[in-house]
C-alpha cells in the first residue's frame, strides 16, 4: 500500500474510502497475527473497526437503491410533467430577445436546467438542440422559451406565439448527437 496513490483511490468516494478501510483491516489483522501472544483486547478493536467498514460497505451499497425508490416516490423534485423515460409534452413559446440560438428559458421549478434538451416539432418533425441555461417565472404551468432562430428551424411561422412540442431531456452532462 506504500506505493499507492491514496487520494486517487479517495476520488471514487465513498467506495474508496471503503476499500481503503479494508485494506487496512487487513494489514492490521495480519500485522497482529505475526506476534506470539496477540493482544485480545487489539483482536477486539479490530473486529469493531471491520464491523464499522462492514457498515460502511453496505451504505455503499445501498444509496443508489435508495437513491432510484426516493426519485421514483417523488417524481424527480415533485415535477410530475416528466415521465420516467423523461420524455414529456410541453409547451413552447416564443419570446426572450436575449435567447441565442441553441439556448433556453426553462421554469424557475424545472428540473431540468442546465441541461440539453431535444425539442421536436409533431406536426413538421424537425427538431433542435438547446440548453436550458436561463430561468424564468412561471406563474401557470411549465413552459420553455426559445429563441426566434430555434422556432425557425422548428417550422415555426413567425406569427406563431406558442404550441405544444414534445421534449427530451439529456441526462445531467450529456448532449445528443448531432442531428
Amino acid at each position: 500500500m506504500e506505493d499507492w496513490n491514496i487520494i486517487e483511490v479517495l476520488k471514487v468516494g465513498l467506495p474508496g474510502l471503503v476499500f481503503l478501510l479494508s485494506m487496512l483491516s487487513f494489514r492490521l489483522l495480519s500485522t497482529e497475527q505475526e506476534k506470539d501472544a496477540p493482544s485480545p483486547l487489539m483482536l477486539k478493536a479490530i473486529k469493531n473497526f471491520m464491523l464499522v467498514n462492514v457498515f460502511l460497505a453496505i451504505m455503499t451499497l445501498a444509496s443508489p437503491i435508495i437513491d432510484g425508490i426516493d426519485a421514483e416516490s417523488t417524481g424527480e423534485s415533485g415535477n410530475t410533467d416528466v415521465v420516467d423515460n423523461n420524455v414529456f409534452d410541453i409547451t413552447v413559446r416564443s419570446g426572450m430577445s436575449q435567447l441565442n440560438s441553441g439556448e433556453a428559458a426553462v421554469c424557475h421549478n424545472a428540473n431540468y436546467i442546465n441541461r440539453y434538451l431535444l425539442v421536436s416539432n409533431k406536426k413538421t418533425h424537425k427538431m433542435v438542440q438547446v440548453f436550458a441555461s436561463t430561468l424564468t417565472p412561471c406563474t401557470t404551468g411549465s413552459h420553455v422559451i426559445l429563441s426566434s432562430a430555434d422556432l425557425i428551424n422548428l417550422g415555426w411561422e413567425l406569427n406563431d406565439d406558442s404550441n405544444t412540442v414534445e421534449v427530451v431531456v439529456a441526462l445531467p452532462g450529456y448532449l445528443f448527437a448531432d442531428i
